[in-house]
């Protein structure tokens, strides 16, 4: 069993401190290693990536780091919000504007992101929750379906 699995990482997960601490501290620490490792360093257990994105309103660049699941030379993400009711804004975005710029363990370049559905959504849903059980636990929390999405990078 990894550590990803272990009771302690679900407990603590499932703790409303302990998230809202990780959430507003993780994310900009791994923001830092990821830039200073062109994407090889981050604290999470699990792969992260340091993505930019096009504001769905806004129009400007956003940085958004997220977990992420190798799948090929591409990547799946899972929109699980901490297991918020709200998708996140990276979402948004990428559903307005589906061209980002990623960094990932020494690749920094475009990717084409593409929201999953149906069987696809369906198949990598499963693979993702193999690879991180607690996105059930988010998805159990929530009335909306999580969305999925696949990265393809476009060098």
């Amino acid at each position: 069993m990894s550590l990803l699995q272990s009771e302690a990482v679900k407990i603590a997960l499932d703790s409303t401190v302990m998230s809202r601490f990780l959430k507003r501290t993780v994310p900009p620490l791994d923001r830092v290693l990821l830039k200073a490792s062109r994407g090889w360093l981050a604290t999470a257990l699990q792969p992260v990536v340091l993505m930019e994105t096009t504001g769905a309103r806004s129009g400007l660049r956003r940085e958004t780091v997220t977990l992420c699941m190798p799948v090929g030379q591409d990547l799946a993400l899972v929109g699980s919000n901490w297991g918020k009711e709200a998708d996140p804004a990276w979402v948004h975005n990428i559903r307005a504007n589906p061209d980002v710029y990623v960094t990932f363990r020494g690749y920094r370049g475009p990717a084409h992101a593409r929201e999953l559905k149906g069987p696809e959504r369906k198949q990598m849903w499963e693979s993702a929750v193999r690879y991180n059980p607690h996105y059930a636990v988010y998805q159990d929390k929530v009335s909306r379906t999580i969305p999925v999405i696949l990265l393809e990078k476009t060098h």
